[in-house]
Parts: structure tokens; C-alpha cells; sequence
């Protein structure tokens, strides 16, 4: 009897031993795994971008989009007069009146997201939204990575910065070592390392902070769209266009849909619209509604 009771007391102590480790041992075998994972999917700093691309297209043409019922479009609203948020915070600007007239040709509703801008190019790659409205230029890098639509607005690049500063910054050469400010993951970025590589980049989220930068002194330009910096200089005081001039392709100088690589379908499709839209002189005033809004709320 006591043999017996001993080993059951010896089984009962490996059991209880065993079900502590089980858990443990659980974890470790996820995180251990977990980096192999992560190195495998990663995409080294010299791919072009396409190994990001994990959606599926037949989920996202014209006839998938009618059938589920709703326009899924990704944005950033904190860039007046294409994107911005009003008093209630909805999303309104040129790219908001662009997204619901494409979801009502549709006949679908639309779910507009405002998202950080280094993602809605990453949301249409991944499947999670049909389409990127969200000031977005044409340029060869972006691509690589999805396909993009005729221009439906186009327009110039410039160099904010304070107004007592416009005869103190006049050539690259005079921008040199200055801290200079952009939104990160835009085509200002790319313009900023090509044009401006001697300058110290101080890349952010959006250009409204880029604008509150240079006006505390925090940076001395601020590389942006010319339209979005004659809107600024209505709300913001002590801010003018510099002298330095920014290069632009024509064929990059306007923004542009993107829609997942591949996905001719619905970008022959919003290509049509947009055809019409510029015919029937719907851009230009949307354009112009989105311009007095941002103008009458002060839109800093």
C-alpha cells in the first residue's frame, strides 16, 4: 500500500512538472519561430516593392466590388483641399467627392478610411481596400508596387518657408545643412533626396505638422504641392513660397488612383470615369468646393 501511494505520488509531481512546462515550452516554440517567420517575409531593402503585394485581384474587380456592395478606398485626411476632415469629422476634400462619385457609378456605398499615408498603398497591396485616393502621384517607384490610374488632377511642387526667410533661401546651394520637412512616404521624399541631399530631412506624418515645424522654427522649409501650399498661406501667417525651384516629371506632377497590381479591370474602369468626370468639368469643381471649405474652416 505505501509502494502504491508512493507511486502515485511520483506520477502526480511528473504530471504537474509536465503541465507547467507545457505552456513554456508553447511559448518558446512560437517565439523562436515567430523571427524565422518575420526574415522570411521580409523584403530586403533593394527589392522593388512587387513581394509586398499579397492580395487577390478577383476580389476586387468591378463586378466583386458591386457584389459585396460597398467601396472600400484608403486616405490620409490631413491634406487640404484633396483630403481633410470637416466639423463633424468627415472625410471631404477633392480625392472624398472623387471616391463617392466613383462608389455611386457603382451603385455601392462607400467606406472611406483615413488611415497614416505610409499605409493606404499597403492596404490596396494587401487586399484589405479596392482602391488609394489619397494625393497620390504617379511616380516609377510606387509602380512597382500597384497600378495607377490617369491623372485626374495635375499641379506643381515648391518650397515653403518663412517670409522673412525668401531672400535668405534662394539657390539649393543656400538650403544646404538646413533641416528641411516633408511627409514621409510621399513623392516630396523622393524629391527631397534627389534634388535637395545636402539638406537634413525631417520626414513626418503629415504636412500640417510639417507647416507647425517651420513655423516654430523647427525647420526651415518645407518641401510640398504648390496648391497645397497657396492654401496654407491663406491660414497660416508668416509663411510664403520660396524662391528655390522643384523639379517635377510631367508625367508624376498630379495625383492619380492606384488600385492593386494586375487589377486592369477596375482601373480601366475608374480610367473611364475620370475621362468623363474632366469632360463634364466635375474635377475642377470639386476642386474648387474643396478649396473654399478648407479656406472657410481655416484649415491649418
Amino acid at each position: 500500500m505505501k509502494k502504491l501511494i508512493a507511486i502515485l505520488m511520483i506520477l502526480a509531481l511528473v504530471m504537474g512538472m509536465a503541465a507547467c512546462g507545457s505552456p513554456a515550452s508553447g511559448s518558446a516554440s512560437v517565439a523562436d519561430s515567430a523571427p524565422a517567420a518575420s526574415d522570411a517575409d521580409s523584403t530586403p531593402e533593394e527589392d522593388d516593392g512587387l513581394a509586398m503585394t499579397g492580395g487577390d485581384v478577383e476580389g476586387h474587380t468591378v463586378e466583386a466590388i458591386k457584389a459585396k456592395g460597398v467601396l472600400v478606398v484608403t486616405t490620409e485626411a490631413g491634406y487640404a483641399p484633396f483630403e481633410f476632415l470637416d466639423e463633424n469629422d468627415n472625410i471631404v476634400g477633392l480625392d472624398a467627392s472623387l471616391a463617392q462619385a466613383l462608389a455611386d457609378d457603382l451603385g455601392v456605398a462607400l467606406d472611406m478610411q483615413n488611415i497614416a499615408f505610409d499605409s493606404v498603398v499597403a492596404e490596396v497591396q494587401a487586399g484589405n481596400a479596392d482602391m488609394a485616393i489619397a494625393g497620390l502621384t504617379p511616380n516609377n517607384d510606387r509602380k512597382k508596387s500597384v497600378d495607377m490610374s490617369d491623372m485626374y488632377y495635375e499641379g506643381g511642387q515648391c518650397m515653403l518657408v518663412r517670409a522673412e526667410d525668401v531672400e535668405k533661401y534662394t539657390t539649393k546651394e543656400s538650403l544646404s545643412g538646413v533641416v528641411m520637412a516633408t511627409q514621409k512616404a510621399a513623392l516630396q521624399e523622393t524629391l527631397m533626396a534627389e534634388q535637395f541631399p545636402d539638406a537634413e530631412p525631417l520626414l513626418l506624418p503629415d504636412f500640417p505638422q510639417c507647416v507647425a515645424n517651420l513655423v516654430n522654427g523647427d525647420c526651415e522649409a518645407v518641401l510640398i504641392d504648390e496648391i497645397s501650399a497657396e492654401q496654407y498661406m491663406k491660414t497660416v501667417e508668416g509663411i510664403a513660397i520660396g524662391q528655390v525651384p522643384v523639379e517635377i516629371d510631367p508625367e508624376e506632377g498630379g495625383n492619380a488612383v492606384a488600385v492593386m497590381k494586375g487589377n486592369t479591370d477596375l482601373l480601366d474602369w475608374v480610367n473611364e470615369r475620370i475621362a468623363e468626370y474632366k469632360a463634364e468639368g466635375l474635377l475642377e469643381q470639386w476642386f474648387k468646393e474643396a478649396e473654399k471649405q478648407a479656406s472657410d474652416m481655416g484649415i491649418e
